[in-house]
């Protein structure tokens, strides 16, 4: 299931997702924010003729990458696992997870270039206002739509991305069940040097 998800959560995180607007307004709503990024990043990846691909990816990543907290998606991710590991080993599983998602992404993202974004116009505010969750639909352009919903908090004026779930799948808890079966057997050492094997792989085929 890890597998198969992954093929296409992380670039429709990214490729549905969070860009900051050209000027950013203190008081954007998530939704809104959303909605704009989505466009921007689209627009972006459809600017690829074949020849400056290396270029678009970079384009992407450099903005879009801000606007997730891989810090509390790893924490989330790795779970309990994250609280016994030592400081060093949590900096380590942080740098190791955020490079997979990059990625796996930039592997896979230009199929995606196509795809509408429809975001909702009411997303779900905790009472407090720092917690948001903006639901969105994604036509593949396969005559497929899929559901994405992104948990948002909110760090002063800016909104950052914590999870995304497609179809009811948290991306968290998918890599969470995997994650604990690997430190389970060979502890958080093991978690990481399973992360840098599957980066190392990409490395390969890169």
């Amino acid at each position: 299931m890890l597998q198969g998800l992954r093929h296409w959560l992380v670039p429709i995180l990214f490729c549905a997702g969070l860009l900051p607007s050209t000027v950013a307004l203190a008081n954007d709503t998530p939704d809104a924010m959303v909605r704009q990024a989505s466009r921007q990043v689209l627009d972006t990846l459809k600017k690829d003729d074949g020849k400056n691909s290396r270029q678009i990816r970079a384009e992407v990543e450099s903005i879009a990458v801000p606007k997730f907290d891989f810090k509390r998606m790893t924490a989330l991710a790795v779970g309990r696992g994250w609280r016994d590991a030592s400081p060093a080993q949590q900096e380590e599983l942080q740098v190791q997870f955020r490079t997979l998602l990059v990625r796996t992404y930039t592997s896979t993202m230009f199929r995606f270039r196509n795809a509408q974004v429809n975001v909702a116009s009411n997303p779900v505010i905790s009472a407090d206002g720092n917690e948001a969750t903006v639901r969105s639909q994604v036509a593949m352009g396969d005559g497929k739509n899929v559901q994405v919903d992104y948990s948002l908090y909110k760090v002063a004026t800016e909104w950052k991305v914590y999870n995304v779930s497609v179809e009811g799948a948290s991306l968290v808890t998918v890599y969470r069940n995997n994650f604990n079966d690997i430190i389970r057997q060979s502890g958080v050492d093991g978690l990481i040097k399973s992360l840098k094997e599957k980066n190392d792989a990409f490395i390969a085929k890169s």
